[in-house]
């Protein structure tokens, strides 16, 4: 499946899970929001009847009351109609309603299923004329953000009673937080899964065209060096050069040179195999630097397709502590690269040079070739990947991406580190610290006076 297809099913997906999730809480939202409602408008009549009560037992009034009946009570009634035959009965006999006392009993009844409301009453008349007004908190409430209940209070000369609680959403949210914090890590661990799942897709795909990559090129880097190696025993066994010692010998060294790079690429295979499973064995002795860094460039200036420069600055370092084979293949690579890539029909110009740094060496390699893209130094050390510098060059320099992992992997082996400098069209260092062991030694030593 394409990349983009790919994408576009996990955005439907997230995109999916989000439509859901916030349907979920809307309906779960609504839901608790009948609930406060029901249950504040209960606590709103239950107060205003409670404080009914409480005037028709006061003992001051016992035994006063003008009207001897209330009209209009009835059991079949619903509480309002039943309250406002109370109010009425009430004004009457001129004992109306305290909206302190209704503060004081909706603030108790409150308090056993909220910590704390923030609320107000008022009473208005029939032409909505503000004639009593109470609320537990001195700012004023936003009446936009409010939940607001009225009550007809009688239907003599009608009055009418407004409960107003300020932001029931935060009270409802409240309830609401831990679904909230639940749903939120759902959604995130569902979305990074998925992100997570296109990312592994994506890696896969391109660990597969490397692969593909790989094995195209090595193969073509094979076939070659085989072909000729073939072509050139067909040759010896027929006796053509048998009367031309010279060209016998310059046709053994050719197979001979085709063999041995035949064995480098598949020893360079199975070392990076090696130190991925960890099967690699590295045994670190002390290595001459000098002699090591001499015979290289030795190498390179009497064997370079191109005429190399170097300029070598130990100072003074004269051992390093490595497995002497490995650490010769990982300089042998640098300095192989640099000539590889430096700039066209230009001498390649390398500086090699180290440092002591505290426990450590420090070794550089600097060439003034191609470059590498900033971006593409953080993964040339990856098994496969190569600079698109190198891949976009004039002169498609072939390679399969093992050499600098390899590096890498002997570099992490010896518990030392590797990085990159570069510029693109200008110069490329790479930099080696290798634990110094004999200075480590040094430093653990106990003198006794």
């Amino acid at each position: 499946m394409k990349n983009k297809n790919i994408r576009f099913i996990t955005f439907i997906a997230i995109a999916s899970i989000l439509v859901l999730q916030g349907f979920w809480l809307y309906n779960t939202y609504k839901q608790l929001e009948i609930e406060f409602k029901k249950h504040t408008q209960n606590l709103f009549i239950t107060s205003i009847e409670k404080e009914v009560f409480l005037r028709m037992d006061d003992p001051a009034k016992k035994g006063t009351w003008k009207q001897k009946e209330i009209w209009g009570v009835q059991p079949k009634n619903d509480r309002y109609t039943n309250n406002k035959a109370f109010q009425d009965y009430l004004y009457k006999e001129d004992y109306p309603i305290s909206l302190e006392k209704v503060d004081s009993i909706f603030n108790a009844e409150s308090k056993k299923s909220y910590s704390h409301l923030i609320y107000s009453f008022l009473i208005t008349d029939s032409l909505g004329k503000q004639t009593d007004f109470i609320s537990n908190e001195p700012k004023p409430i936003n009446k936009h953000f409010a939940y607001k209940e009225t009550i007809q209070l009688r239907n003599i000369a009608p009055e009418y009673i407004t409960l107003l609680i300020a932001s029931p959403y935060k009270i409802i949210f409240g309830k609401m937080l831990l679904m909230l914090i639940g749903s939120v890590v759902v959604v995130l661990f569902i979305a990074y899964s998925l992100i997570w799942q296109i990312v592994i897709i994506n890696r896969q795909d391109t660990i597969a065209k490397h692969r593909q990559d790989f094995t195209h090129s090595m193969i073509h880097d094979l076939k070659n060096p085989i072909s000729a190696i073939v072509s050139g025993i067909n040759v010896l066994k027929s006796g053509k050069f048998d009367n031309k010692p010279e060209m016998k010998e310059h046709l053994y060294s050719y197979i001979t040179k085709d063999s041995e790079r035949i064995l480098r690429l598949v020893n360079k295979v199975l070392e990076v195999a090696n130190l991925e499973n960890e099967k690699a064995v590295i045994v670190k002795t002390p290595v001459n630097l000098p002699d090591l860094i001499t015979g290289l460039t030795d190498k390179y200036q009497s064997n370079a397709t191109k005429p190399v420069h170097f300029h070598v600055e130990l100072n003074g370092i004269e051992i390093i502590y490595a497995d002497c084979q490995y650490i010769y293949e990982v300089f042998d690579n640098l300095i192989e690269n640099a000539i590889k890539y430096s700039k066209e029909n230009e001498n390649a110009d390398i500086t090699i040079t180290s440092v002591q740094n505290r426990d450590e060496i420090q070794i550089s390699f600097k060439d003034l070739g191609i470059g590498i893209p900033e971006k593409d130094q953080k993964k040339i050390f990856q098994k496969f990947e190569r600079s698109m510098a190198v891949i976009n060059s004039k002169n498609k320099i072939s390679g399969f991406g093992l050499g600098l992992n390899f590096v890498s992997q002997v570099i992490k082996a010896h518990g030392g580190t590797i990085k990159v400098n570069s510029r693109l069209g200008s110069y490329s260092e790479f930099i080696i610290n290798l634990p110094d062991k004999m200075k480590k030694d040094e430093d653990d030593k106990i003198v006794i006076d």
